[in-house]
């Protein structure tokens, strides 16, 4: 009976309309009937997708470097995957290789509707996807523009026309996922605005995008239905290559104006129900986040280039409370966030040669896109500006980052110092078990950081789950997760806040957070943080019918020693709690996916309620 009343309570916070649709989904699925709406075909046009074009004069000397070194891996057949590994693969690409691991995608002549979510065989599909998101066309288009020189112009109509040879519309595992079809179409247009051919594009690129609108269009209920950046990526790309088609051939076109209205639908559909009040994402994850940004970014760029009607007052100020959720979440000497939730390696916006975890560039660009100012002064996460021909100016006054509390995030400032408290509020399902959760930052360094997610489909042999409760700075009763798993990406019982009071002590000239909750088995944790005197004061109080408790912290340095009752690293000191026993353990974090680096966590056991005090004293 427990197990039933987890299941449907999950259920029905979901919400029964989106559970029933996917289960249907699945029906269809696995009876044939969904394959009947998606006829397999072979690419007609024969022609190059981008020609030559007028060259770029002004780029500037300091970006050129590094971006031709990256093209120029490029067409020696090596692709980035995840923003950060280079793999060789082939010029052309193999498309249906896992890199990872050199297996090969099986039955790829298939239609899509009959190929498995998960292949063990071939272990992450996203592995596969990956070079077939098009990331390659951009860089390629980017050092053409540059440089003036054939071989990138060369190696992307070589690598596209592959592609489209190899891919026939609706056959095989990259036309599984609308959202992959999506960020097709996102590059795909990136590069046609930096070639100076979406005016008068060719055959080919007509062709593609309205290929990809058929694929999205009939099958974005669900992704509509994982209420996640799916909806919101297709409702985009529907709107955009609507938007696009109208105007370079509508008369052939005439399904054209219809995507449009039904991605400009649920663009409005989406933004009202995922952005909450405070401007966080149903996908409670600083990565998502940027790709809905991203995402949102390319919508109103896009709106504007193609005199597109406005989209709502309402619309506008939910994605402005979304941008102003990452401004506050970023730091600012680093330009990186916490890593926070889920990451599955994704950056949509990508005329740039930043790092992956720099959160600057889509910052920038949504700044100047829904606020008409700039937060940022000169440096390479302005490169998005320059390929939108978009004129820097000096940045003035940027925004000021207040202490805030909402919807299920606290953010605390001190001198040059500032956490991010991961309290729980749940509208949508939480994807890791990250309650209480304390993100330390110092001098733009993670001294106490997050996980990361590594993989979501992971080698057999990975003995770690990121997303435990045993991955992030919070504690354990029992050794049990804080939200039993229901499902690879679901779990139960999501927890409820009882507090979470966010007060300023002007006596002390300190800041404090105070929250709490109680879980299904009556037991309690309350923590308060507080930041004062260069010291940050963690107090976490304790009741219940527990037998243990393990608290830990993970610790972003290489440096460390552990003596009496003391961490002692070169930028902080860990006061630990008394009454309680301590151990240094490995851990592994994971800043890029597929990728993991093994850091130290201390392990703080509890044996009996009551209030325990971690005092980090911080060092300049």
């Amino acid at each position: 009976m427990k197990k039933l009343f987890l299941y449907v309570s999950t259920i029905l916070k979901l919400g029964i309309s989106n559970v029933a649709y996917v289960a249907w989904y699945r029906f269809t699925l696995k009876t044939g009937l969904r394959k009947l709406w998606f006829k397999q075909k072979k690419f007609k046009s024969k022609s190059a997708f981008f020609s030559e074009t007028t060259l770029k004069s002004d780029y500037p000397e300091e970006w050129k470097a590094q971006l031709l070194e990256d093209a120029n891996k490029i067409i020696h057949g090596e692709i980035r995957y995840y923003g950060f590994h280079w793999k060789v693969i082939g010029n052309p690409p193999n498309w249906f290789i896992n890199p990872f691991n050199g297996k090969k995608y099986p039955n790829v002549s298939k239609h899509w509707t009959k190929l498995g979510d998960f292949n063990p065989m071939v272990g992450d599909i996203k592995s596969v996807w990956e070079a077939s998101r098009f990331e390659w066309v951009v860089t390629l288009s980017r050092a053409y523009a540059v440089t003036g020189d054939k071989k990138y112009l060369n190696t992307l109509n070589l690598w596209l026309s592959d592609w489209v040879v190899k891919n026939p519309f609706n056959t095989g595992p990259n036309w599984k996922c609308g959202q992959e079809a999506s960020i097709r179409v996102f590059n795909l247009f990136n590069a046609a605005y930096i070639l100076n051919q979406y005016v008068h594009p060719s055959e080919s690129l007509i062709e593609f995008v309205y290929s990809s609108m058929q694929r999205i269009s009939k099958n974005i209920l669900y992704a509509i239905a994982q209420d996640n950046n799916h909806g919101t990526s297709e409702a985009a790309a529907l709107f955009m290559g609507g938007l696009w088609l109208q105007k370079v051939n509508p008369d052939k076109y005439p399904k054209a104006e219809k995507f449009a209205l039904k991605g400009r639908y649920w663009l409005e559909n989406r933004a009202n129900k995922l952005i909450s009040d405070s401007g966080s994402f149903s996908q409670h994850s600083v990565t998502y986040h940027r790709i809905l940004l991203d995402t949102l970014c390319y919508v109103e760029f896009w709106r504007k280039i193609l005199e597109g009607k406005i989209f709502s007052p309402r619309f506008y100020r939910k994605t402005k409370d979304a941008v102003n959720w990452l401004y506050k979440l970023t730091d600012t000497i680093s330009g990186n966030a916490p890593n926070l939730g889920s990451n599955d390696g994704a950056m949509f916006l990508n005329t740039h040669s930043c790092h992956y975890r720099n959160f600057r560039p889509t910052l920038q660009l949504a700044a100047i896109l829904f606020y008409d100012t700039f937060w940022f002064n000169f440096g390479k996460h302005n490169e998005v500006l320059y390929w939108f021909n978009m004129k820097f100016i000096e940045v003035k006054e940027a925004p000021i980052k207040n202490n805030f509390s909402a919807n299920g995030f606290a953010i605390l400032h001190g001198d040059n110092t500032w956490t991010l408290i991961r309290w729980p509020w749940f509208r949508f399902r939480p994807s890791h078990n990250d309650v209480m959760h304390v993100d330390i930052w110092h001098n733009g360094k993670n001294i106490i950081c997050d996980s990361g997610s590594y993989s979501y489909n992971p080698e057999k042999e990975c003995d770690f789950n990121l997303g435990s409760v045993h991955s992030h700075n919070t504690l354990s009763f029992d050794d049990r997760e804080q939200m039993p798993a229901i499902s690879r990406f679901l779990a139960g019982n999501w927890l409820k806040p009882e507090t979470a009071v966010l007060e300023t002590l002007e006596k002390t000239n300190a800041s404090k957070w105070t929250g709490s909750y109680k879980d299904s088995f009556g037991n309690r944790h309350k923590r308060s943080v507080e930041i004062t005197d260069n010291k940050w004061i963690i107090v976490d109080t304790l009741s219940g019918s527990f037998n243990k408790v393990l608290a830990g912290y993970t610790l972003n340095t290489s440096e460390w020693k552990l003596m009496d009752g003391k961490i002692l690293t070169p930028f902080f000191d860990i006061e630990l709690p008394v009454d309680t026993t301590a151990q240094l353990k490995d851990t592994f974090v994971s800043d890029h996916y597929q990728e993991k680096h093994s850091l130290k966590r201390i392990e703080i056991a509890i044996n009996k309620p009551g209030i325990y005090t971690t005092c980090i004293n911080l060092k300049d």
